[in-house]
């Protein structure tokens, strides 16, 4: 006979030889079983299998392409908000803090943003900070900030009516 290779392991039994085959289980009468079944009921110890789906034909396969392609573009343009809003933010900020506008980074990122706040140049005048006033509030900034987030969640909305289904009328 071999050694227990689980000596520590309480739970474990080493095999019997000549044991008796096992039985399967039979479930005794119960309560369930003597109430009169509902229509479609399934008795308890039986497995149903599951229905068979049939395969979708060639206009769904379309609207399914349709709606993973919007819903694709909606991923990529809450991604290019995210980017533009963190430039944005990294632009307030050196403003805020006074950075040298000659510095090649500072320069290239005031550029970069200019571009897309240049509609928003001059709706509120930006407010020197500090004796020297180098340090700049640039409201400009911010509302750029807000006014590109609005866009964006309204594009977004847009294209989310596109692939999604009506509702139940409003009684």
């Amino acid at each position: 006979m071999q050694s227990d290779p689980y000596p520590i392991d309480p739970n474990y039994r080493p095999p019997i030889e000549g044991a008796p085959p096992a039985t399967p289980y039979q479930p005794g009468p119960s309560s369930y079983l003597s109430q009169p079944a509902a229509p479609y009921a399934v008795p308890p110890n039986q497995y149903v299998a599951p229905p068979v789906q049939a395969m979708p034909s060639a206009t769904q396969r379309k609207k399914q392409a349709r709606k993973y392609g919007v819903a694709k573009a909606m991923d990529y343009l809450q991604w290019v908000l995210f980017a533009l809003e963190t430039l944005f933010l990294l632009r307030f900020c050196l403003k805020l803090l006074g950075a040298d506008p000659t510095n090649p980074f500072a320069q290239s990122l005031f550029n970069l943003t200019g571009f897309f706040l240049y509609p928003f140049e001059g709706i509120v005048p930006s407010t020197p900070l500090g004796t020297q006033g180098v340090a700049i509030i640039e409201w400009s900034t911010l509302v750029g900030m807000a006014v590109y987030a609005l866009l964006f969640y309204i594009v977004r909305l847009l294209l989310h009516i596109t692939i999604s289904r009506p509702g139940e009328p409003i009684e």
